[in-house]
């Protein structure tokens, strides 16, 4: 039972350092201006490979009629959405812009900035709640094979995540631990 235990904990620190790195992974700019980060060229080689690309439209999310796109500014966003419940800062690790990132919390879901020239932009909106479901209809309670009839077979498995991406750093993931969606994140690998 110990051994158990302690394979449990293994594969959970496991998940955390993976689901870490990819929120605040280092990246360099090749002298072409290319990111070297290692998403950055796992999405590249998974979308040459033909797995994993889906369309720039899945990658937005839509709640109420409003639209929240990755990587734009997010004072349009509460505008469309209105005034969120609990705003938190935190030490950004994306850079040296300046500013922190910000926490976004409304009722079903969350959206997290960070700062880049003067502005907050959109890097991720994390969906808890089945009311907010995906446009093509995949929400928090869903299967996995839902989710795989929805959006494809050709998706990247990190830890318990089915990301798929775009190719442009932007991502729609289901986080499926036990078969089940626990958790959908619209992320933008920065």
């Amino acid at each position: 039972m110990k051994r158990l235990i302690m394979i449990a904990m293994a594969a959970m620190m496991a998940a955390t350092s993976v689901l870490a790195l990819a929120g605040c992974g280092s990246s360099e700019k090749k002298s072409d201006g290319t990111n070297t980060s290692s998403a950055a060229t796992e999405a590249a080689a998974a979308n040459q490979a033909g797995g994993g690309a889906i369309s720039a439209d899945d990658t937005v999310f839509t709640y109420n009629g409003a639209s929240v796109e990755l990587n734009t500014d997010i004072n349009g966003v509460v505008q469309a959405l209105g005034e969120p419940n609990e705003i938190t800062e935190q030490t950004t690790c994306h850079g040296t812009q300046g500013g922190n990132d910000k926490t976004y919390k409304y009722n079903d879901f969350t959206i997290t900035t960070y700062p880049k020239d003067g502005q907050d932009l959109v890097l991720e909106v994390n969906v808890t709640s089945p009311n907010a479901p995906t446009k093509k209809g995949i929400k928090v309670g869903d299967t996995a094979d839902a989710v795989k009839a929805a959006y494809g077979d050709k998706y990247e498995a990190i830890a318990a995540y089915y990301a798929y991406k775009t190719g442009d750093g932007k991502s729609i993931q289901f986080l499926i631990p036990n078969g089940t969606v626990e958790e959908i994140d619209y992320y933008y690998d920065v």
